[in-house]
């Protein structure tokens, strides 16, 4: 019996995702890294995100990264949800293991790594978030 030498399977939910830069990036890292994984658009439509998440299952992919507008809707599809996806309500990163989806949400750490990266400590401060989506959740989650 020959190994399987399909590449693994990842890529990026959203509506519309078609400006995403996220696969060309994805692409040259994992070739860089040599690895045989395809990083691909996942155009979704909102209506049709439990059906494509359900998808990805049956599909063989490893997992996916979720943009606008699905961030909310992916954590209620979710098998186990990460303490930050939890507690923010929403999901940027599904990992798919032995046919389980978790959750995670990762925006908040990159949000608070950010200004912490500028010497921005926010600490003690005010601060106005504008928006309501998963992103904004996250933002005033880190804050």
């Amino acid at each position: 019996m020959s190994a399987d030498t399909r590449p693994r399977l990842v890529g990026v939910l959203g509506w519309p995702v078609g400006h995403s830069l996220s696969p060309a990036m994805h692409n040259a890292a994992l070739r860089a890294l040599k690895l045989n994984w395809r990083y691909l658009l996942l155009p979704v439509r909102p209506d049709d995100v439990p059906d494509a998440v359900r998808g990805l299952r049956a599909l063989g992919f490893a997992g996916a990264n979720v943009t606008i507008p699905h961030k909310v809707a992916v954590a209620a599809l979710m098998d186990n949800l990460t303490p930050e996806a939890l507690a923010v309500g929403a999901v940027n990163t599904i990992i798919i293991r032995d046919g389980r989806f978790t959750g995670h949400n990762t925006d908040a750490y990159g949000f608070l790594t950010a200004l912490t990266d500028a010497g921005y400590a926010p600490s003690g401060r005010s601060a106005l978030v504008l928006g309501a989506g998963g992103a904004a959740r996250s933002v005033v989650y880190a804050l």
